[in-house]
């Protein structure tokens, strides 16, 4: 960056007088006026270059180039163009130190006297201070103790430690959240508002109590994240004092102070305090006059350069072809440095310019160097005047008073001294008379007391006239004095001792008597009073003054002038004797001043302080001999001991501005200042702070870099740092990007019309290097934006990216550009990261079932299992969820984008689940399970529904689903023989075990259908009706197999002899079963597609039957059986009383041997203990209908042996064993139904009419053989 060429030293160390004459033959103010017309015509009439082509091919210009590769502006700093052979060699990252120190020069003299930039307020987001790994590893460490319970001084419940809980496993411990901390880009705020997040949408979905607001809620939890996080006072505690220092760090950064910003750019640069201290006394960087006289002579260096410029070549490497371009090229430079120079020519003269402030304008005519008016050069200055004493007064009395009278012409007040006696005339006394002309006339009398009427002031003794000129100061000094009175004798002489000087005005850089002679205006070789005049900081004039005159007699300005020492053929003779051979000339256009001073000294000052304002590139070297001693130079510039010690060159420090390439030079000093900006506990992503960027806006004001070539630094340095890793905000890159697209397409943000071929492939590369850069970025979004942090960060990288898509495009502004072709490219980029995506949720699956990490030898995960799939489904459909919430509202103005990169993201999951799903067995469920998951959050999502995913998952799963119910319907089958097959019937045995466990795998299998969710229509109804088919056909199985069981055990468990008989339990049982069945086919076998009158319909069993009648007409059946099974005991009452009857050939045996009813113990144990069997050993449903069967059979039983017999027919014995036997009967029922109307039946009312009847037969009966 900085030039090593020999040539270029030695040419700048071998400046001849005829050089130096060259160089400032063109007057500034010519150049400058002519130039500004040139620009205002060319304005007028040129026409812009239209869009950017990207497919033309732009040959680099070979051979001397007069634009830099780096910098298009050369060593004009972006504004102008440079041969090749004077550019120096890029400073890389191992450039000397040396180089670095030159660097530092440059800074350093832009802080020193900062005259164009001005101070930013910082455009970066409000400072957070930057979260670190390991204060990630602390606040994950306070989390884990608080979910272990190691705080129980912060009162929790279930809901919060569940959001604490959901906050660390799917924040807190990502790793996308450690890349984030990685990149600089995450702070502790960002933290807080991650979980506050979480706990708003936690507390949607939390039902609270009435007159419990949200609100209220959310601020008790925030309180306890704070409380959390708080655990640790020694985290704390250093956070805090953290944050201190950030505070106070950050009231620093916002400071343009010098002493500050020399510090900033010392940490950056690597420069030591010593280091600094030398250069900073060789630079005279507190000398705000020596600081402008570097900028006058920076801008006659660029003046001087563009001069040589040759207008063909630069042409050659314009983009634009028009004739007048080049000229147009040049115009532009000339008008930063006219602009450079008017804002120099502001500046307070002597006065160090107040960083970050730009002066205010003066006048129109102020503004122009070259307009000088006699009127407008004033002067104030005041003389100084001191009277110590007087001698030679002996010859008055001695104790006549004496004082001294001081004034000055032009002055009307006049000032006295003290009087004294004569014999001590010493007075001591100070005057100061303001003055505006640089040869005031000072009067001294001496006075003595006088009581004349005529002499009110006294009597004057002496009188004595000074006349001390600019910047004099000789010290106590006697002078003789000119007496008004008589003297003793002649050789008698009044003195007085007196001390007279002029103090050094603001603008009077240096005066005094000398000889001159010239063209214009001083014709005569005469002595003349001179006085160099500063009227601006850019502007000086050389004036010469007469006696007592306030405005200048003659006036040369300084600009274009240039200084130099008379060789011994340009020495002219002077009569007075001294002035012969320290002569020196002033060189303007065709004009040549010639001055004589009167000692060697003073003509080395006067040529020093001439050069300083002329700012001429060279300074004239002071002839050797002549007979006087040389003089040291004032304010030597270098010291060969103190250049040595910093290791520079003795050109280092006085170097030609135009020799350094400043494109490089900022472009170093930007990344070095970036290097250091990341390196600060805020989070900056990139944001420099306002010390900074003030710099850097002066250095580029300052060294006339294009605004182009300094926001293509801006975008390349932060590029770089982008594709290391680090955050960087992309409304950063995006503004330093508009202005480089605005200035390549010719709307002249800067007011630069000319585009150089350079500039355009530069853009063109960057263009290029940067749409790859936010491709790679949203290519993996899970990482460059994790949880769409930081804020508004995705966004900002979306709209830079579809301002270069629309760029790339040929559209020359963000208004035209075309939201659907940018939402295109979205979306490759988001398959892209829906690749990334998945691979990192598969390798996180992994490494949880793999177990923790601190295990030497973790087990190797199986990817072909069933378990990692149902593992890997849950965690994506997580993680899709996620997406959803941090990213639609960033893409919510790319349509399709985000469902673009789910759909692929799926897609990935596909081939995943094909394989495993292939070779995986179907008797095992959790096949299915993962369906039901995918295809529950496809149905809930409006644009993946039906989609491409969706579809191929449904084809996938339709086979297997069919061959899954076939194959649980064959299972099922083999169960439930192979269960009523081993099914003990014990006694003791209260149900079937069989039944209900195929009872559950049916609800089981009814459930996996309603549970599947089919999307279409018709293949969910076959589903259904296949599902249905199938129970009713088991059920139907079981019922029948279990009714043939059932009669068995009816045919085993015959009635004995005995009169009192009680069921076997099995029976009620297996009726239980079937009545079990019956209510299963009424839940699952309903045809919900086939309804009658608004009723649900029972399936039909395989051969076309309704289930739920065939299930009924086996219950009934096998409840007749039962029943009639339990009515042997009153069968057998039946029978004995039968022999009763006339016809029967016992009768009148039995009519003498039994006059009494049969005994009814029997019945009544009967019913009561089969009532008591069936109540335990059969459901509810079960025990009512087989009770109400079996009571109206028993009813019916009785009722029938009665419709048998005549009325009135019955013996005693009949009538009073079956009333007995009706009233045991009843009784116990009436105890099962618990009230007597459910037993009061229309038989039970027939039996009780029959034997009231007899009964009133009977009575009859007896009253008649009474009687």
């Amino acid at each position: 960056m900085i030039r090593g060429d020999s040539d270029s030293d030695s040419s700048s160390q071998d400046g001849s007088d005829t050089e130096q004459s060259d160089s400032g033959e063109d007057d500034l103010d010519k150049v400058l006026a002519g130039y500004e017309q040139q620009q205002q015509q060319q304005n007028s009439s040129a026409s812009r270059p239209g869009t950017l082509e990207r497919d033309v091919t732009l040959p680099r210009p070979g051979g001397t180039s007069l634009l830099c590769a780096g910098d298009s502006s050369a060593t004009l700093g972006g504004a102008g163009a440079v041969a090749s052979s004077r550019r120096p060699s890029m400073m890389d990252a191992e450039a000397g130190h040396g180089q670095i120190l030159e660097l530092y020069v440059l800074v350093a003299r832009c802080i020193a006297f900062p005259f164009t930039a001005q101070a930013r307020n910082s455009m970066s987001r409000t400072r957070h201070l930057k979260l670190t790994e390991t204060d990630l590893v602390q606040y994950c460490v306070q989390f884990e103790g608080f979910l272990r319970g190691d705080m129980p001084m912060i009162v929790s419940d279930e809901a919060f430690d569940k959001a604490i809980l959901c906050y660390y496993d799917n924040f807190l411990v990502s790793k996308r959240l450690l890349s984030l901390v990685r990149s600089g880009g995450c702070t502790f705020a960002d933290l807080r508002k991650v979980f506050q997040n979480y706990v708003e949408k936690f507390l949607k979905n939390l039902p609270l109590m009435e007159r419990v607001k949200h609100d209220h809620v959310l601020a008790i939890w925030m309180s306890k994240y704070e409380a959390i996080c708080r655990g640790n006072l020694d985290m704390e505690t250093a956070r805090r004092d953290s944050l201190a220092i950030l505070r106070e760090r950050q009231s620093v950064d916002d400071s343009v102070a010098p002493d500050h910003l020399y510090k900033v750019f010392q940490l950056i640069l690597g420069i030591p305090q010593r280091e600094h201290h030398l250069l900073s006394k060789e630079l005279q960087l507190d000398n705000a006059d020596e600081q402008a006289t570097v900028i006058r002579r920076e801008l006659r260096h660029r003046l001087t350069f563009l001069a040589q410029c040759d207008m063909k070549e630069i042409g050659l490497l314009l983009v634009s072809t028009e004739p007048n371009m080049a000229q147009e090229y040049l115009a532009e430079q000339h008008s930063h440095i006219t602009k450079l120079s008017s804002t120099l020519n502001q500046m307070p003269i002597s006065k160090k310019p107040e960083a970050g402030k730009r002066p205010k304008p003066l006048a129109d005519d102020a503004n122009d160097p070259g307009t000088v008016n006699k009127s407008d050069i004033s002067i104030s200055t005041s003389v100084s005047l001191t009277v110590r004493q007087a001698r030679g007064v002996e010859f008055l009395p001695p104790d006549k008073p004496v004082f001294c009278l001081m004034e000055m012409d032009g002055h009307q007040s006049r000032m006295a001294t003290a009087q004294y006696p004569a014999s001590r005339p010493i007075w001591d006394t100070f005057a100061t008379f303001p003055t505006s002309t640089p040869l005031p006339l000072v009067r001294i009398k001496l006075m003595a007391d006088s009581k004349g009427i005529l002499d009110a002031d006294g009597k004057q003794i002496a009188k004595l006239s000074l006349q001390p000129t600019l910047c004099q100061s000789d010290g106590d000094r006697w002078y003789k004095m000119t007496p008004t009175v008589s003297l003793p004798d002649k050789n008698h002489h009044v003195e007085v001792q007196a001390c007279v000087s002029i103090d050094k005005a603001d603008n009077v850089k240096i005066s005094g008597w000398l000889y001159c002679i010239g063209k214009d205006p001083w014709k005569k070789w005469k002595k003349h009073y001179f006085v160099l005049v500063q009227m601006t900081t850019y502007a000086f004039a050389l004036c010469t003054f007469r006696d007592k005159q306030q405005t200048p007699a003659e006036v040369m300005t300084m600009t274009g002038c240039t200084v130099d020492y008379c060789g011994e053929d340009a020495r002219r003779g002077v009569g007075e004797e001294g002035y012969t051979e320290f002569q020196f000339q002033l060189l303007i256009s065709d004009n040549a001043v010639i001055f004589c001073s009167s000692s060697r000294n003073q003509m080395e000052q006067w040529v020093y302080h001439l050069a300083r304002a002329t700012g001429q590139a060279q300074r004239p070297q002071a002839p050797q001999g002549g007979g006087a001693k040389p003089a040291a130079k004032p304010q030597a510039r270098t010291t060969t001991s103190a250049l040595r010690e910093l290791e520079l060159d003795e050109q280092a420090l006085t170097r030609d501005i135009t020799w350094y390439d400043h494109g490089h030079l900022y472009a170093t000093l930007l990344g070095k200042t970036l290097d250091q900006r990341l390196k600060d506990p805020a989070s900056s992503m990139g944001w420099l702070t306002p010390g900074q960027q003030f710099v850097l806006d002066e250095y580029q004001a300052r060294y006339c870099l294009r605004g182009f070539v300094t926001h293509l630094a801006m975008i390349r340095t932060l590029m770089e740092h982008a594709s290391a890793g680090t955050y960087i905000d992309a409304s950063l890159m995006q503004f330093s990007f508009t202005f480089c697209q605005a200035h390549i397409q010719g709307q002249k943000p800067d007011n630069y019309n000319s585009v150089t071929k350079e500039e355009r492939e530069d853009f063109l590369e960057v263009l290029e290097n940067l749409e790859d850069l936010l491709r790679f970025q949203l290519a993996r979004l899970s990482h460059s934006f994790p949880f769409c942090l930081p804020d508004s960060g995705l966004k900002s990288t979306l709209r830079l990216f579809a301002r270069v898509v629309s760029t790339r495009d040929g559209r020359n502004d963000a208004l035209s550009t075309d939201l659907a072709k940018v939402a295109s490219e979205v979306c490759d980029c988001l398959r892209k990261a829906a690749l990334i995506c998945y691979t990192d949720v598969v390798e996180d699956v992994k490494a949880r079932m793999a177990g923790p990490e601190e295990e030497a030898f973790p087990e190797e995960v199986d990817t072909s299992t069933l378990e990692f799939l149902v593992c890997l489904s849950e965690e994506c459909i997580d993680q899709m969820g996620q997406s959803q919430v941090d990213y639609a509202k960033a893409f919510s103005d790319y349509e399709g984008s985000l469902d673009a990169f789910e759909e692929s993201f799926w897609q990935c999951y596909d081939v995943d689940l094909e394989l495993i799903v292939e070779g995986a067995s179907m008797e095992n469920g959790k096949v299915f399970q993962v369906f039901e998951q995918i295809n529950s959050y496809l149905l809930s999502h409006l644009v993946l529904r039906d989609g491409k995913f969706h579809k191929h998952l449904l084809s996938l799963f339709m086979p297997l689903v069919a061959n899954y119910l076939d194959l649980m319907s064959v299972a099922l089958e083999k169960e439930m023989v192979m269960g009523i097959a081993s099914e003990t019937w014990r006694q003791e045995q209260t149900s079937a075990k069989c039944a209900e466990e195929l009872f559950v795998k049916l609800r089981g299998l009814h459930r996996f259908v309603q549970r599947l969710a089919w999307p279409e229509p018709l293949f969910a109804e076959h589903l259904e009706k296949r599902a249905q088919r199938a129970i009713a056909d088991l059920l139907l199985s079981l019922c029948t197999r279990t009714y043939n069981y059932f009669k068995q055990v009816l045919a085993r468990q015959s009635p004995h002899a005995e009169a009192l008989y009680i069921a076997p339990r099995q029976c009620w049982v297996l009726i239980d079963v079937v009545t079990a069945s019956i209510e299963q086919a009424s839940l699952l076998c309903v045809d919900r597609n086939n309804e009658d009158d608004g009723e649900p319909q029972p399936a039909l069993v395989e051969y076309g039957g309704n289930i739920r009648m065939s299930l009924l007409s086996i219950q009934e059946q096998m409840m007749t059986d039962a029943a009639a099974l339990l009515n042997f005991t009153v069968d057998d009452i039946l029978v004995k009383l039968s022999l009763h009857d006339p016809a029967n050939i016992v009768f009148s045996l039995l009519n003498r041997i039994r006059k009494s009813r049969v005994d009814l113990d029997d019945l009544s144990l009967s019913v009561e203990h089969n009532l008591q069997a069936l109540q335990e050993c059969t459901g509810a449903t079960s025990v009512a209908d087989i009770v109400m069967t079996w009571y109206d059979s028993l009813l019916s039983l009785i009722h029938g042996w009665l419709e048998k017999r005549p009325q009135r027919s019955l013996k005693f014995p009949q009538f009073d064993t079956l009333q007995g036997a009706l009233e045991v009967i009843v009784h116990r029922f009436v105890i099962y139904f618990n009230t007597e109307q459910d037993a009061r039946t229309t038989l039970l009312t027939a039996v009780e009419e029959r034997l009231r009847l007899e009964q009133s037969a009977h009575e009859l009966e007896a009253t008649v053989k009474s009687m």
